[in-house]
């Protein structure tokens, strides 16, 4: 049986995952939960918020459960100024915005490279869910493109325009390349999947507060589907 590793930072990101799955607590230290969905094993965890708690929580994953494939599943800040709130990103490459400078990963003989790339396969099949989602209506857009990781809640015009214009960043978190990097270290596949719940800007709080419980749970509604495509 395939095995499956799902990482959300908050608890919120896994509700979904755990009452839709029926997952049971496997271990109440570490947030773990496991079920069994579509024929394969799914290892859901909820990490914490921020680089350090989210590779740590994947390291710990890959080392006692021995995932097949590794799905951070979320929410985001939106940059691409085509993005609504509640859209989609399916990321096909990840890096920090916030690491200086980028060649020290490059010179990493583990990783040899600052941008993270996600999975082919995975990503052709999270495409493949979000068209059938969009075309019943449970999604308005969606978007593969660049997703960037920091330690900072991005809520700063000035920040989100650098990101947009000169990272060519889709949309904006604080877990993703971390996960990825944990993951390229130990040769698992791996996939970044964010809803937009804000847009990074002076007005990020407020539209946060207002829809990230929503674009949470469509995120677990996406990780559903792709569940059943893998």
């Amino acid at each position: 049986m395939k095995t499956v590793a799902l990482i959300c930072a908050m608890e919120k990101e896994i509700l979904y995952i755990r009452e839709k799955f029926g997952a049971t607590l496997l271990d109440e230290k570490f947030n773990v939960y496991e079920a069994t969905e579509s024929g394969k094993k799914i290892i859901a965890c909820v990490s914490g918020i921020g680089k350090v708690n989210s590779a740590v929580a994947t390291q710990r994953i890959i080392d006692r459960y021995s995932p097949d494939a590794v799905i951070n599943v979320g929410i985001a800040g939106g940059i691409d100024k085509s993005l609504k709130v509640l859209d989609m990103v399916i990321a096909d490459k990840v890096f920090y915005h916030d690491f200086h400078p980028m060649s020290l990963l490059e010179e990493d003989e583990n990783l040899k490279t600052s941008i993270f790339l996600s999975d082919k396969n995975l990503v052709e099949i999270a495409n493949k869910s979000l068209s059938k989602m969009k075309e019943q209506g449970e999604v308005n857009n969606f978007k593969t493109g660049t997703i960037v990781s920091g330690d900072c809640f991005v809520e700063d015009d000035a920040l989100s325009r650098h990101l947009r214009e000169d990272l060519f960043a889709t949309c904006v978190e604080m877990e993703g390349a971390s996960i990825a990097q944990t993951c390229l270290i130990n040769k698992v596949p791996f996939l970044v999947i964010r809803s937009i719940s804000d847009f990074a800007d002076n007005n990020a709080g407020m539209s946060y507060d207002t829809f990230s419980t929503t674009a949470a749970n469509q995120a677990g509604r996406a990780m559903e589907e792709i569940i059943k495509g893998l």
